[in-house]
């Protein structure tokens, strides 16, 4: 069965007449005439009754007609979907974003793209820096905000944020009241810290590694929250996003480092993913300074 079969069956079916059916479709009656043995032979079975020219569909003829009915519709359903798909007002973005940015920066995100392109149909996930890799590669998400960038070459990346990582301590620490900290005076500290993997956990291990020494840590979370709540609780002292404001727990003081630890942030999208104007609308977005004071 050929994909033009579903056209001039159906206009057969309808017109059961092959002359009148011809002209409607634009064809040679004898081309008609052949399609229509060679879909009987294929089949197996007439399906109609011939009456010289004038033809009428039989009861194996009505069921194909039902079921080439029901293709049909799924066929323009589909073509309405890539449509739709296609315009970048009404079509999906799949946005996926790092845990840590949930409560302040994705929102800000959204904020200024859905203030742009209401209509747009926005699909959210989270996940590690990891997991939104995976997903980009298995097609699940358009976009990610994460970091560090993917390891994928091919994907695009957009720089949004650099964010400055500071030493976070509890407010009764010693080292609390200074404006600035060495690795020297917190080689000896217990550290609150994220699991290896994850970014703020290798500049932790790299400030470490400069100095020919290795973090003490004394717990691991997944949640940047929750290490700055172990910190608060006294648990040990931690490098976090001195910027970002879901941190700011009180009974921690931010101390900044006198080396540059940094986070870079960014937005990694897949070439496919890319050609769909809604995602390319959603990264334009993100291109624009200033976004991410939405709502500040």
């Amino acid at each position: 069965m050929r994909p033009d079969d579903l056209t001039w069956f159906l206009t057969l079916a309808e017109y059961e007449h092959m002359t009148d059916a011809a002209a409607s479709l634009g064809v040679p009656q004898s081309t008609l005439s052949r399609r229509l043995g060679r879909l009987e032979r294929d089949l197996g079975a007439e399906l109609f009754d011939r009456h010289g020219r004038r033809l009428a569909l039989n009861s194996r003829g009505r069921a194909v007609r039902q079921h080439f009915l029901a293709a049909r519709a799924e066929l323009e359903r589909g073509e309405a979907e890539v449509r739709r798909l296609m315009d970048p007002e009404t079509g999906t973005v799949r946005f996926g974003f790092m845990h840590s940015f949930g409560p302040w920066l994705a929102p800000r995100l959204l904020q200024a793209y859905l203030r742009l392109h209401p209509r747009t149909d926005v699909r959210l996930t989270q996940g590690t820096g990891a997991e939104l890799a995976e997903r980009l590669g298995a097609d699940d998400c358009d976009v990610v905000l994460c970091s560090p960038r993917p390891a994928e070459p091919t994907w695009g990346w957009l720089p949004v944020r650099r964010q400055p990582l500071a030493l976070a301590v509890p407010a009764s620490h010693p080292l609390a009241p200074r404006t600035r900290v060495t690795w020297a005076q917190v080689a000896e500290e217990r550290f609150v810290a994220t699991p290896p993997g994850y970014t703020t956990h290798e500049a932790l291990a790299d400030w470490a590694a400069r100095h020919h020494a290795r973090p003490r840590v004394r717990v691991e979370s997944t949640e940047l929250a929750t290490v700055a709540g172990l910190v608060s609780a006294g648990f040990g002292v931690a490098i976090l996003p001195a910027d970002d404001p879901m941190l700011q727990v009180p009974g921690v003081v931010f101390v900044p480092i006198d080396e540059q630890l940094e986070r870079p942030v960014g937005l990694a999208w897949t070439p496919q993913a890319a050609a769909t104007p809604s995602v390319r609308a959603f990264i334009d977005v993100a291109s624009v300074p200033g976004w991410d004071a939405v709502g500040t």
